[in-house]
């Protein structure tokens, strides 16, 4: 007997010229620099370590040091970093990896005290931008199914490509 174990679906869409950066009032976005990597990492691992509770909720629950790992991995392999700052203060964090054609966005987490406004927007918005100008014609990203991410990218105009499901015993 199989039981249900990860559930992730794989989102896309095309990537259009004059795509245009959104960001609500008292939002930026900019480039992350290494100078502030360990902020930027703090806002992924309490983004994550603390999901979302609107939407369908997740069932897996990873300890902090387990995503702070998986997310120095995944920053080690050539992503460029992104932060939105609100009030002064990194609010969000994201990354974008691209290549041959393909922008996979990856890493994106808000601060539980600065969700609904905006942030994952300007985020998203800023990455798909940034995918164009790099002549990316795909974009992706992977959301839990019903969450709170995967209501954000389908706004953008992304549609499911597939429902991943890693069964275990």
């Amino acid at each position: 007997m199989f039981c249900s174990r990860e559930l992730a679906e794989r989102i896309g869409r095309a990537v259009e010229g004059g795509a245009q950066r959104v960001s609500p009032p008292g939002v930026t976005v900019r480039e992350s620099g290494d100078d502030e990597f360990d902020a930027w990492l703090d806002v992924v691992v309490e983004g994550f370590a603390h999901p979302d509770a609107q939407g369908v909720p997740s069932h897996e629950d990873f300890p902090r040091e387990a995503i702070e790992s998986a997310t120095r991995d995944m920053a080690a392999a050539g992503v460029t970093r992104y932060v939105a700052l609100r009030e002064g203060q990194i609010a969000g964090s994201a990354s974008i990896r691209m290549a041959d054609g393909v922008a996979l966005s990856t890493g994106a987490a808000t601060a539980p005290a600065h969700r609904r406004r905006g942030v994952q927007t300007a985020l998203l918005s800023t990455r798909l931008v940034d995918a164009a100008a790099a002549a990316c014609t795909i974009a992706v990203v992977t959301a839990a199914p019903g969450s709170k991410s995967q209501q954000n990218v389908q706004g953008r105009g992304f549609h499911l490509l597939y429902t991943r499901a890693v069964l275990v015993k």
